[in-house]
């Protein structure tokens, strides 16, 4: 357990690209939607503006519509108002209003009061209609923001998804071999999720957020107060000190949270599919421990993780706090002073809000920006695979079922340990030949090279007289078909897994297809003959109902070369029987290799090679080399000198 744990734990901290390499992969899927790019952008800009300007905005008419003492009446009388511009202050003393302006003091007539009331009111509700109007076109430049941003990064998410799996349907063989089937769903599906987590929840936000935290220090400075902007400012560094702390304690902590969780996930589904082994060997409280010690690390690490929030959040609130109670404390005295206006210290305290908003929406997402990034790496990291050389070959006619090996070596680890040494055989057209050998001796890899599935060190391979990669192998693997011991089922029904979901092909060529392998008889059996759903992977077939599916399948393609790879292993006598009959058929017409371990299910091929140890060491039929009492000889005698 300890092995397949640190192999999880190796895979999770796997990098993918730098950041930078990241970046400018993403750039290229993101440059192609420029225009969605700059409406997004625009829209934050005059977003940003506005909601900077708003404060401001509030100050305005605080100082000067809801709390000014000057007046606004400006026709003339015979008495003493000589400006238009608004000069004079009107209070209220002695139980009337006076008109004041320097040293001057002026009683107020009470039609001239009711004139300025109602015109200080008209300007509150000019105002007010100023700011709904202004708080409206903000709701618009937000909603741009988000729907535009939202927009772009789901066309590129879809983008890079679609181009991953296509990516992925072309990379080399290998690339399956050395990475797991959930490794690949997880870059294909989880990945591509925090990408667009990532767009959708901090991208734009992430520029709004510096772009406010810059423009509230500059707003503070030029159009505020500078006094009261430095005191504002003495707990700044210590937001940074305490942001770099976080960034770097969180980073570590989600790291080991992520790893942890993967590798508990990794080891609940082998433990899953390795159930009935684990009943069957009374293992049950060995992968309980196992999985409660997996679960306790996992507890810890998330504990770790939830502690530095607990702690960074309620220090930055009492930041914010402090911040709060200084510029209170500073900014009465400044009133009381008439150094300031009450609008000022509005905005102060709007602005400080607005300063440590961004702090902490950059805190809590900055682990889906960096679990984007991890992302992306490893997404883009698939994408830089090594692709198949599939279409390098122009041949696109395969004149007949030939089949040469010379002098082949091949190794899977591109080092002298080699799995084929030397291969040499030759399988004619229309040719019925078995290959046989103890396991590990290169059975399947023969199989893998002749579709061009791996490239082959030294020698040559010839299919139909001709050099193997001659030939566009696209269209040669549709004139190869390989039936595997465990056939791959696609869940819709007989039709659909016969034609491969190919409508071009009728469903009367399909039935035709399935007659000539007897698929038939054993498919009217169920009761919905043809359309009889099938579940994924063909699970509620037996293996050989889904072997004679794959036999019309290569019938209904028109397959010149069909190889078996230990077909009928686990399949019962009447289906094996209906298979060989099949392939008696097929003979006539089609060149067919058997690849077995039963030597019992090879007396009748025209012709039998041995492999060993990476060699083909003996060849002929099932006779001759009992007689030559050879290797075959001895794999024979050992499965059935008991019988």
């Amino acid at each position: 357990m300890a092995s397949s744990y640190e192999n999880i734990l190796k895979e999770e901290n796997e990098k993918g690209l730098s950041d930078r390499h990241t970046f400018k992969k993403l750039w290229e899927y993101i440059k192609k939607y420029k225009l969605i790019l700059v409406i997004a952008f625009v829209s934050l800009f005059f977003s940003t503006i506005i909601d900077l300007n708003i404060p401001r905005i509030i100050k305005f008419g605080i100082d000067n519509v809801i709390s000014s003492e000057k007046t606004y009446i400006k026709n003339k009388d015979n008495t003493f108002i000589e400006s238009e511009k608004g000069d004079y202050k009107l209070t209220y003393t002695d139980n009337s209003y006076y008109f004041i302006k320097d040293n001057t003091k002026i009683k107020a007539s009470e039609n001239q009061v009711q004139k300025d009331q109602k015109t200080k009111i008209d300007k509150l509700s000019f105002f007010t209609i100023i700011v709904l109007l202004i708080l409206i076109l903000q709701l618009f430049t937000n909603y741009g923001q988000v729907y535009f941003s939202n927009l772009l990064g789901q066309k590129v998410v879809y983008d890079i998804r679609k181009k991953m799996f296509e990516q992925i349907n072309k990379t080399k063989f290998e690339f399956f071999t050395k990475n797991p089937s959930g490794k690949i769903t997880t870059r294909v599906v989880n990945d591509t999720q925090n990408l667009s987590d990532f767009f959708t929840d901090v991208m734009t936000s992430l520029i709004k957020d510096i772009a406010i935290i810059v423009g509230v220090i500059y707003f503070m400075f030029v159009y505020l107060n500078v006094k009261l902007s430095l005191y504002t400012m003495i707990t700044f560094p210590i937001v940074l000190i305490s942001m770099f702390l976080f960034k770097t304690l969180d980073r570590k902590a989600y790291n080991k949270v992520r790893t942890r969780i993967s590798a508990l996930n990794s080891y609940l589904a082998e433990n899953i599919s390795g159930s009935l082994v684990t009943k069957l060997f009374n293992q049950e409280q060995r992968k309980k421990d196992e999985f409660q010690s997996m679960n306790k690390k996992l507890h810890k690490a998330r504990m770790q993780q939830l502690l530095i929030y607990a702690i960074f959040r309620p220090a930055m609130n009492l930041l914010y706090y402090l911040t709060i109670s200084t510029i209170l404390w500073v900014g009465s005295k400044e009133i009381k002073n008439d150094f300031i206006s009450f609008g000022t210290l509005y905005a102060f305290i709007a602005y400080i809000d607005m300063f440590f908003k961004p702090l902490f929406d950059i805190a809590e997402k900055y682990d889906i920006m960096q679990n984007a990034f991890s992302s992306a790496g490893k997404i883009f990291k698939i994408m830089d695979e090594e692709k198949e050389d599939i279409g390098k070959g122009q041949i696109k006619t395969l004149k007949n079922g030939n089949i040469e090996f010379d002098n082949i070596k091949f190794s899977y680890s591109h080092d002298n340990n080699y799995v084929l040494k030397g291969v040499t055989f030759n399988i004619k057209d229309n040719e019925r030949v078995s290959i046989v050998g103890e396991t590990g001796s290169g059975k399947s890899t023969i199989i893998k090279l002749m579709n061009g599935l791996y490239k082959f060190n030294e020698g040559n391979i010839k299919i139909g007289n001709e050099n193997l990669y001659e030939y566009d192998l696209n269209y040669l693997r549709k004139k190869i078909a390989v039936v595997p011991q465990d056939v791959y089922l696609f869940t819709g029904n007989i039709i659909e897994n016969i034609r491969l979901f190919n409508e071009n092909i009728s469903i009367e060529q399909v039935k035709s297809a399935a007659k000539m392998v007897y698929a038939e008889e054993i498919i009217k059996k169920f009761p919905d003959a043809y359309e009889t759903k099938i579940l994924e992977r063909g699970s509620t077939l037996s293996a050989g109902e889904k072997q004679l599916i794959a036999l019309a399948r290569a019938v209904i393609f028109n397959s010149k070369i069909i190889i078996l790879d230990e077909a009928t292993a686990n399949i019962d006598v009447e289906t094996e029987h209906l298979i060989q009959k099949a392939l008696n058929d097929l003979s006539k017409t089609t060149t067919i290799v058997s690849i077995a371990h039963r030597l019992s299910t090879v007396k009748n091929s025209e012709r039998i090679i041995v492999i060993h140890k990476g060699l083909a060491v003996e060849e002929g039929t099932h006779q001759d080399l009992l007689n030559k009492k050879g290797i075959y000889y001895d794999l024979y005698r050992l499965q059935f000198e008991n019988i």
